[in-house]
C-alpha cells in the first residue's frame, strides 16, 4: 500500500506547528531559561477591544518589540478589516476561526492550523465558536482599522 500525503499531513503540520511555536517562544539555548506558562485563570480583558476579548501576554512588548501572546474569544466574534505594522504568525489552539484578507478566499482554520499573515495586508476573521489562538508578532504592533466604503 503506497502512502498518502493525507495520512502523513496531520503529524507534518503538528510538528512544524511545534517548530514555529519553539522558535518564537524561546530563544537559544543557554540564552534564558525556559518560558512555561499555565494559561488556566491567566486570561484577562484586551485593553481597548470590546468586550469578549481575553488574552494573556507570553513575551515581549506590542508598543516596541515583537511578542507573543495567546488571544480567546467567545463564539460570534468578529474582527472586522484591519491591517498591522508588523508581520503575524498565527496557530489555532481550539475552536474554529474564519480569516479572510485581500487578494485571497476566506479559509477556516482548526486546532493545529497554521496563518502566517504579512506586515499590512488587510485581513479580517470570525470564530463561529469559541476560539483560542497564538499570536507571535514580528516587531512593535499597531491596530489599524479599514474604513468600508
Amino acid at each position: 500500500m503506497q502512502p498518502t500525503m493525507r495520512r502523513f499531513a496531520p503529524a507534518f503540520l503538528s510538528a512544524a506547528l511545534l517548530s514555529v511555536i519553539s522558535t518564537l517562544v524561546f530563544p537559544a539555548a543557554g540564552a534564558e531559561p525556559a518560558l512555561v506558562v499555565n494559561l488556566a485563570g491567566k486570561f484577562t480583558p484586551c485593553p481597548g477591544a470590546p468586550p469578549g476579548c481575553e488574552h494573556v501576554m507570553l513575551r515581549g512588548d506590542p508598543k516596541t518589540e515583537p511578542f507573543q501572546k495567546v488571544y480567546r474569544f467567545p463564539k460570534g466574534w468578529t474582527f472586522p478589516k484591519h491591517w498591522h505594522a508588523a508581520s503575524e504568525n498565527l496557530a489555532v489552539v481550539r475552536g474554529l476561526l474564519v480569516l479572510g484578507s485581500e487578494g485571497g478566499r476566506e479559509q477556516t482554520l482548526r486546532p493545529g492550523d497554521y496563518a502566517y499573515i504579512p506586515q499590512t495586508l488587510v485581513h479580517w476573521g470570525s470564530c463561529p465558536e469559541e476560539c483560542v489562538f497564538f499570536l507571535g508578532v514580528e516587531g512593535p504592533d499597531t491596530f489599524n482599522l479599514v474604513e468600508e466604503k
